[in-house]
């Protein structure tokens, strides 16, 4: 019967062993120009982020969609300086009587077009050899296109539970399989030396014996005191959390169909520890001429013109605008500090890194724990940018190292990203 103990003692373990194992927890590359001169690729890469964040949610290089295809461009106006007066205020320009100008105008049932008089005449002549470089590439790249390393996606719990169970179940099976062997072979074994067969127990009198209910016992506790810890760290998250609101907003059609780049709405990320939530008038540079949707129709669009007080058939303000009440999914605990402008701008980490592939979600959900864990682990994975980055000048020991090959790369960790008070107040 030794050999019948040391069976139930290694199945304990093995059962322990995979409840706990259960429970644990388990490379895009941006679109990029192939250019040589460096002068003319800086001036390119820098009208890209000017084209993402200004031009994109209204303009395609091959097709119209609020505004006009940009293809070919160039060659429609008398000179590149109307192309920037253009840019820069197209209504003082329709106001000079230009022809072109009027006729673009007219052409689009006299939709005015958005001003952009903080761009400089070089800034717009950068945006003009983007395109350019693009059109030559077969259109705009994708603006919504994920960049940057991301973490492995936990994998959802409901799942793994019904694993547990045919593990447990398959274990149960086998245990119960040598149990029986190991008896026979024991029974085997006295009747050749001639002793007094030892009577074989039933399965009810195993199951129900002193060992088997400790051990049992002991399974459960372990079990239950591992999942009230778990469920005492996970409180306050809300990964896959997708919830309803105010109105229906597709990321699908906007970031991935429409390609418009999450920067043009979400315009804090590159400058402000928020990336901030659009405000309504940002809705209102594209549908105050688009007011029908290819999936809710008029409906949800129409909630937008109810809340800015916009009146589609006047064309006008017509009432005071209210504030919409979006349904906040992303939370951290207020002792965290997070910067999205030290993450976007500086680590160059792309938005899809912490939300996914927001541009294929009809509903954004959270797509990342966003637990300690998971951003430690991110620290310690991620290199930091060093080339051409003043940022990290003052690590002059890392850019010594790098230089004399002493050092393959930096992480976040390597320059102070895993203490604590770096996130925490």
């Amino acid at each position: 019967m030794s050999n019948c103990r040391n069976v139930i003692k290694v199945l304990t373990l093995l059962l322990t062993f995979t409840a706990l194992l259960s429970y644990s927890a388990s490379a895009y590359t941006p679109a990029q120009l192939d250019l040589t001169n460096a002068d003319v690729k800086t001036r390119v890469e820098e009208g890209k982020k000017l084209f993402k964040a200004n031009c994109a949610a209204c303009h395609a290089v091959d097709r119209k969609m609020t505004g006009p295809a940009l293809k070919n461009v160039w060659e429609r106006w008398e000179s590149q300086e109307k192309i920037v007066a253009w840019t820069q205020n197209s209504q003082a320009l329709i106001a000079s009587g230009d022809a072109y100008a009027n006729k673009i105008f007219n052409e689009y049932n006299k939709s005015v077009m958005s001003a952009f008089p903080q761009l400089s005449a070089d800034q717009v002549v950068s945006i003009i050899e983007y395109y350019v470089q693009a059109e030559s590439m077969g259109g705009i790249p994708d603006a919504a296109q994920p960049g940057g390393p991301i973490t492995p996606e936990q994998p959802k719990s409901g799942g793994s539970k019904w694993i547990l169970f045919a593990v447990l179940g398959f274990l149960l099976i086998i245990g119960y399989v040598l149990w029986s062997i190991n008896a026979k072979l024991e029974r085997f074994v006295q009747e050749k030396k001639g002793e007094e067969i030892t009577p074989q127990k039933s399965l009810s009198e195993i199951i129900f014996s002193k060992k088997t209910l400790s051990a049992v016992i002991v399974i459960v506790v372990v079990l239950l005191g591992f999942n009230v810890v778990k469920g005492a760290i996970d409180l306050g998250r809300s990964q896959g959390y997708a919830p309803e609101q105010p109105i229906k907003f597709s990321h699908a059609i906007h970031a991935g169909q429409n390609k418009i780049d999450c920067q043009y709405c979400h315009s804090g990320v590159e400058k402000s520890r928020h990336a901030v939530i659009p405000s309504a008038t940002v809705c209102m540079n594209c549908h105050k001429y688009v007011q029908e949707g290819p999936k809710y129709g008029k409906t949800e669009i129409a909630k937008i013109y109810e809340y800015t007080g916009w009146d589609p058939d006047k064309g006008a303000f017509v009432n005071a605008p209210k504030p919409i009440q979006w349904v906040k999914i992303h939370n951290l605990p207020d002792h965290v500090y997070f910067n999205h402008a030290q993450h976007y701008k500086v680590g160059g980490i792309e938005c899809q890194t912490c939300h996914g592939n927001v541009q294929e979600m009809e509903v954004v959900e959270q797509f990342a724990p966003l637990s300690m864990g998971w951003c430690v682990n991110c620290h310690r994975q991620s290199e930091v940018q060093f080339a051409n980055n003043d940022y990290y000048s003052i690590f002059e020991k890392y850019h010594d190292e790098l230089k004399k090959g002493e050092r393959a790369n930096v992480t976040v960790e390597d320059i102070g990203g895993t203490e604590c008070a770096k996130c925490h107040y």
